[in-house]
């Protein structure tokens, strides 16, 4: 932290946010120098480099450029955005995420998070916070931490979350089994394409307990381990030359429900299989889930897996705004957005917004900045794409439209 109030003291522009220990601020005057110099990366020294934020961002409220026949939903909002300080090797190396798509730790967004309520606060005015980011890991059922924070923060006074309901409905990275009697059990498969680790989550019912069980492609097995409080298993499969760690959750947070943690370590290309034992003394089914396609090779997958309960985390959240997608040009479904409802069967998500060639603005590239407005509106890069953020960029941009106007009925009435 030292290191990095150093290096923020020695910037010409930008700073530390007062009540926080890291990151740089650049505030509207830095940002609007910026854009009018020749070398802007000089101002505000920090750039969208796979373009994901500065898309969803001109989708909601991106300003009207006639040039280009282009407007965000609510072209007049002020727009806020943190870039969000990237996960630690360490972190994605113990959940096994080898990928060079962006992760983001829970306690990062939260962070995010705080600073947006801070600066409405300041500047009082309404906020809409969107969220275009998810995760296969938790509960499925409350959104996790991040998901009972960010609930709490949409219940205040003219502030709205709007979350994202994923793309993982055709992925096969969801099981859902039958019915399995007392002291029954079940086998389920995996197809593993590449040796790529992957964390997977099995989820039941409290006070139903399950016990695992894990057979190789070569048919090596684990053995059957116990479902004890804290319990945790390293098993090597000499065969396969592949690590699987097991953790038993029997009281996980934000349901306490049983959760089963299994972090495969270079897992053999092949067929594995997960035996699933039901220990209570009446019949019990559960839920298991891979990572989202952006953690995971497309080659890996379950070999039965359940379109349905799909929707992401936060976006389970009950007091959430959550959106899923579908084609504007004919009216049809997307086949990639994921699906209600939450694993304990309420209802989600809470609105489908079109998804599906949403036009909307690019970084630019190289390090030439034109030098006049009339060059910048000229040689701006757009395109379109689709999916679940998209959706979700729409929804925030309507919903701070409403903001506006019920957010001044409050004032009034105050």
């Amino acid at each position: 932290m030292e290191e990095n109030q150093e290096g923020c003291d020695k910037l010409k522009y930008g700073k530390i946010p007062e009540g926080f220990t890291y990151g740089v601020e650049y505030n509207n005057e830095e940002i609007n120098e910026a854009i009018n110099s020749t070398s802007p990366w000089e101002i505000v020294p920090s750039k969208d480099t796979n373009g994901h934020g500065t898309f969803i961002a001109g989708v909601a409220c991106g300003s009207l450029i006639e040039e280009n026949n282009f407007a965000g939903v609510a072209p007049l909002s002020t727009i806020c955005v943190v870039k969000c300080k990237e996960a630690k090797s360490t972190l994605k190396s113990f959940y096994q995420i080898d990928t060079n798509e962006p992760v983001y730790s829970e306690a990062d967004i939260l962070v995010a998070v705080d600073y947006l309520l801070d600066k409405a606060a300041r500047m009082d005015v309404p906020l809409i916070i969107c969220i275009g980011l998810g995760t296969n890991q938790g509960g499925h059922t409350n959104g996790g931490i991040l998901g009972n924070v960010l609930a709490e923060i949409g219940n205040f006074n003219g502030v709205g979350v709007v979350t994202s309901c994923g793309n993982e409905a055709n992925s096969g990275r969801h099981y859902r089994s039958e019915m399995i009697e007392a002291g029954g059990d079940t086998e389920v498969e995996i197809r593993a394409g590449s040796t790529s680790g992957f964390t997977l989550e099995l989820w039941n019912y409290a006070p139903q307990v399950m016990s695992v069980g894990i057979v190789s492609p070569s048919g090596e097995y684990s053995g059957k381990t116990f479902a004890r409080y804290g319990e945790r298993r390293r098993v090597n499969f000499i065969l396969e030359n592949t690590v699987v760690y097991i953790e038993y959750r029997l009281l996980a947070y934000e349901s306490g429900d049983e959760c089963i943690q299994m972090r495969f370590q270079s897992p053999s290309e092949g067929i594995w299989k997960i035996r699933v034992f039901n220990e209570t003394r009446g019949s019990a089914f559960f839920d298991m889930w891979l990572p989202i396609s952006n953690f995971l090779a497309d080659t890996t997958y379950f070999l039965k897996p359940d379109p349905d309960v799909t929707l992401c985390d936060p976006s389970n959240n009950q007091n959430l705004v959550s959106v899923s997608y579908y084609d504007l040009a004919n009216g049809s479904i997307a086949i990639n957005s994921s699906r209600g409802f939450t694993r304990d069967g309420k209802i989600k998500p809470d609105f489908a917004a079109p998804g599906i060639g949403i036009y909307g603005p690019l970084p630019r590239i190289g390090n030439i900045y034109p030098a006049t407005e009339e060059e910048r509106k000229r040689t701006a890069r757009y395109d379109y794409k689709s999916g679940s953020s998209m959706a979700t960029a729409i929804t925030s941009g309507i919903s701070a439209m409403l903001m506006e106007w019920g957010y001044g009925i409050i004032i009034m009435l105050h």
